[in-house]
């Protein structure tokens, strides 16, 4: 399974669209009742930009915003600066 990135410039950043789309997410988190398994990480770039990942199990419970933000499948983000901004502590221990 891949993992979809949302990629953020500085000006989008400065602009507030990380907090909108975390907010988005988690409005989509909640109504599908908090899958274990289903979470958004952002991880910094050198830029001032941001990354935003989604787990794996989002294609399922979260297709439509993945499909709205434009996501692109990706390879598993790296555990270095990688911070959870919605989904369930554990999910950190088993990044699939």
């Amino acid at each position: 399974m891949s993992w979809y990135r949302l990629t953020l410039s500085r000006e989008q950043v400065a602009g507030g669209a990380a907090h909108e789309r975390k907010e988005e997410f988690f409005a989509a988190f909640t109504a599908a009742r908090a899958p274990r398994a289903v979470a958004l990480f952002q991880q910094e770039r050198e830029d001032g930009g941001l990354d935003l990942f989604l787990s794996p199990d989002c294609g399922e419970h979260a297709a439509k915003l993945l499909a709205e933000w434009g996501c692109v499948s990706c390879g598993r983000p790296t555990m270095i600066g990688l911070h959870l901004l919605v989904g369930h502590n554990e999910m950190t221990y088993y990044l699939p």
